[in-house]
């Protein structure tokens, strides 16, 4: 369906709220809490698709809403959105896509928010608050300033909300053992988080450190992000005789199916392990939700994760 841009509000200098609403007027269908809208716009002149999360009401409506962070180390597409976007932009968008749902057989919920992973907190909070049932939202950024919807959050639920800075005279930082070891053995406790990839990894050790069932952790990431001090990779595919160089900006996974070299593919965010691979040289920079720390000793998610610029990352591909 194509949406219409019809405001954008600055929330920090880093993160743009964009309304957009249907171009014939019509009300824009409900959609499952947690879900997300997949963006279709031309970066550099090649089309390009991006994911991200409904901020605004579950019912639906006359509008829709989300929250962007500009990542100057992304892939374009939130450049794209701060940049060049403006009130009357014509976008391209899915209907709602529902991967973060919210488990039925759930008594209490702990969610777990790093920075932008607010965004698909937002629609699970309204319908566990409509509904009355039992949560509580452990909420981490770098600082206060740069902490959105912290303002809605207090003034609703405050007495379930936990906020965390971690680099501001208040530092604090989310204790993820204990609060796994706190509620492990609640059979009808369920655990959401977003956010940086190590976040999730530190949710999910923790969870099989305390014995929490896989199917009680749920999660979800934002796709390739990269570092300031990433540099250019060199890639080697050993069973296709391929090299490879990667500049920063392009997915390793991207690079190689480029190259003409084919790998089994998903996600394309390092949830889903379609892409995993083995590597036999060269140092990996692992961003995936979804390697243990024993198999990362050998395997590899070439969608999300880098490589030490020092040497050759060499994949059995």
């Amino acid at each position: 369906m194509q949406l219409r841009v019809s405001q954008v509000t600055a929330l920090t200098p880093s993160v743009r709220l964009i309304r957009l609403e249907s171009t014939d007027g019509q009300l824009l269908p409900a959609f499952e809490p947690g879900s997300h809208l997949a963006l279709g716009f031309d970066l550099e002149n090649e089309p390009a698709q991006r994911k991200y999360s409904l901020v605004s009401d579950p019912q639906g409506g006359s509008y829709y809403e989300i929250a962007v962070k500009k990542n100057p180390y992304g892939r374009g597409g939130s450049k794209f959105l701060h940049e060049r976007l403006a009130v009357g932009t014509l976008l391209e968008a899915s209907r709602p896509i529902s991967e973060f749902s919210i488990a039925p057989d759930g008594q209490h919920y702990v969610l777990i928010a790093g920075g932008i992973g607010i965004t698909p907190m937002l629609s699970i909070i309204a319908r566990l608050r409509q509904t009355g049932t039992s949560f509580e939202l452990h909420y981490s950024s770098k600082s206060r300033a740069e902490m959105v919807f912290q303002e809605v959050l207090l003034s609703e639920d405050c007495d379930r909300v936990t906020l965390y800075f971690t680099e501001s005279d208040t530092f604090r930082r989310i204790d993820i053992n204990q609060l796994l070891k706190t509620h492990a053995h609640e059979a009808d406790t369920h655990f959401y988080v977003c956010g940086p990839s190590s976040l999730i990894h530190r949710v999910r050790l923790a969870a099989g450190a305390h014995g929490v069932q896989a199917k009680r952790v749920h999660f979800e990431s934002f796709g390739p992000a990269w570092s300031m001090i990433d540099g250019p990779v060199k890639l080697a595919l050993s069973e296709s005789n391929i090299e490879v160089d990667v500049p920063v900006g392009t997915t390793l996974l991207d690079a190689m199916e480029a190259a003409g070299a084919w790998i089994a593919s998903d996600c394309r965010r390092g949830e889903c392990g379609a892409c995993i691979t083995t590597y036999t040289g060269g140092t990996p920079i692992h961003r995936d939700s979804c390697l243990t720390e024993e198999q990362r000793a050998h395997s590899f998610c070439p969608c999300v994760s880098w490589a030490s610029s020092s040497g050759t990352l060499t994949l059995q591909v």
